[in-house]
């Protein structure tokens, strides 16, 4: 279960990082075992209070703070945009073709 997150952005150009706890108080009836959730209850919220980003990045803490699982916004295998746990993000081919 997820108790605290890290998000981070872009905001008027410039770099902007917020952070706080995923509460039942704050978040009530929010599966807080799901990651992008999570994620999307935290941007909806922020919004509602006045607060918008161009939102990247986001750092999910357990409730043992033991364990962080970063997710980014990047495109699934379909082309959709989506918040992916970053190690579940399909590599491109990255690879340079060799000078022979």
């Amino acid at each position: 279960m997820y108790v605290y997150y890290i998000l981070r952005g872009t905001q008027q150009q410039q770099p902007v990082e917020l952070d706080g706890d995923v509460t039942e108080e704050e978040f009530p009836g929010l599966d807080r075992t799901e990651g992008p959730d999570i994620i999307k209850a935290v941007i909806k919220k922020l919004a509602d209070e006045g607060t918008t980003a161009e939102w990247t990045e986001c750092d999910l803490t357990n409730e043992y703070y033991d364990r962080d699982d970063t997710y980014v916004y990047a495109e699934n295998v379909y082309a959709e945009k989506r918040w992916i746990r970053r190690s579940d993000v399909p590599l491109g081919n990255t690879r340079q073709a060799k000078d022979r």
